[in-house]
């Protein structure tokens, strides 16, 4: 195939793959199929033979194990458990916000033992949320983000600076469709129909004592873009832009000041100021080594501890926890799932004190939580 776009076009058919975060629209024709299919074969064989080197590589045992799990959604048809974090008493605010069941989306708070306390009714169906040292509630959805005081009442609220910003088609855009050889028009229709979609999906949320930070989806490509809002949530400030993010995910983290960013489609995670200026960065693709990150686009999430190490979170294959120093320094693998995560979201979170560790499950509309091997 001559063509690189073709081939993603077809590999997206076969194997539900996304280009740049955007869905792909486009049918594959049988000679397509056939030669992603050969392709696909390939991979799985080096997926194998990764997976093998792993199994008999020391440093990719977990030093944590699964000792439980907390159920938000229903396992039998997962999709509405969005996100998560938790606040300062080690409480998990869960973002729940199912299809079907209308006036049922809000913030479900879950004690560290999985008890459900109480839920905060929203307008919204919940996407991200993050939780300010005074105990100040950010979540968004729907185009808007809110601030909630603890008992869920609504102290402010702001549109997403893209949620009506006119989508444009980029020349990349509509050279890739060229290049597909489908029809240019309908494509054009199904690409600026989707691009209307995701302005209205915030993919990301962070708070530090000044500033606090949103994610939305470029409305003119398939890119990021990160917004600064102050706490009244007024006076937004694009600060990052095309952010490359596979599958719809880009998350954004603060502490002390920083932006931290999973910048899964470039296998890197980067530091910047409030201001969107680069600091640090590091990462890189590999499958086999533990320090690498692997999988499509890697790391989906990750956490800034205390101390300044980070947690990086990948869908995989494999699905798993690795800590990192603030300046990169691989220093052990935390926890490897049972079961892979696909190309989907895999927020991380600590305990308060340290000691337990959780990790989004979409498959099961749960969290997973892990502790020291006994």
């Amino acid at each position: 195939m001559k063509s690189k776009a073709r081939w993603m076009v077809a590999l997206a058919v076969i194997s539900g793959a996304c280009l740049n975060g955007g869905v792909n629209s486009m049918a594959a024709s049988s000679d397509e199929v056939a030669e992603a299919t050969a392709m696909m074969g390939s991979y799985e064989a080096q997926q194998k033979a990764a997976a093998a080197a792993r199994a008999k590589d020391p440093v990719w045992k977990p030093a944590c194990s699964e000792v439980g799990l907390i159920q938000v959604g229903d396992s039998r048809q997962p999709g509405a458990l969005k996100n998560f974090c938790l606040n300062a008493e080690g409480n998990i605010l869960a973002c729940y916000a199912p299809q079907e069941k209308k006036n049922a989306a809000g913030i479900r708070v879950y004690s560290p033992k999985g008890v459900l306390l109480k839920t905060l009714p929203l307008e919204i169906k919940p996407g991200a949320v993050c939780v300010a040292k005074d105990g100040s509630i950010f979540v968004a959805g729907d185009g808007k983000v809110l601030r909630l005081d603890a008992t869920g009442k609504v102290l402010a609220s702001a549109a997403s600076p893209v949620a009506n910003e006119p989508v444009t088609i980029t020349k990349e855009i509509e050279e890739m469709v060229k290049q597909s050889g489908r029809p240019l028009k309908e494509e054009l229709e199904r690409m600026k129909a989707s691009l209307e979609r995701r302005r209205a999906d915030v993919t990301g949320l962070a708070v530090t004592e000044e500033d606090v930070f949103m994610a939305v989806g470029a409305p003119s490509d398939f890119t990021y873009r990160v917004y600064r809002f102050d706490h009244g949530l007024a006076n937004p400030k694009l600060v990052v832009e095309k952010l490359r993010g596979c599958c719809g995910q880009m998350d954004i983290q603060a502490r002390d000041g920083k932006l931290w960013i999973p910048h899964n489609a470039r296998h890197t995670i980067e530091s910047r100021d409030r201001d969107g200026k680069q600091l640090t960065k590091f990462g890189k693709a590999g499958k086999v080594k533990a320090a690498d990150f692997g999988g499509c686009c890697e790391p989906k999430n990750l956490r800034v501890l205390p101390n300044g190490d980070i947690l990086a979170a990948e869908s995989g294959p494999p699905t798993c926890i690795k800590r990192f120093s603030a300046d990169g320094k691989f220093i052990e693998v935390l926890a490897v799932t049972k079961e892979e995560g696909d190309c989907v979201r895999v927020t991380v979170e600590v305990s308060p004190d340290g000691k337990q560790y959780y990790m989004l499950n979409t498959k099961r509309d749960a969290i997973l939580v892990f502790g020291a091997k006994s």
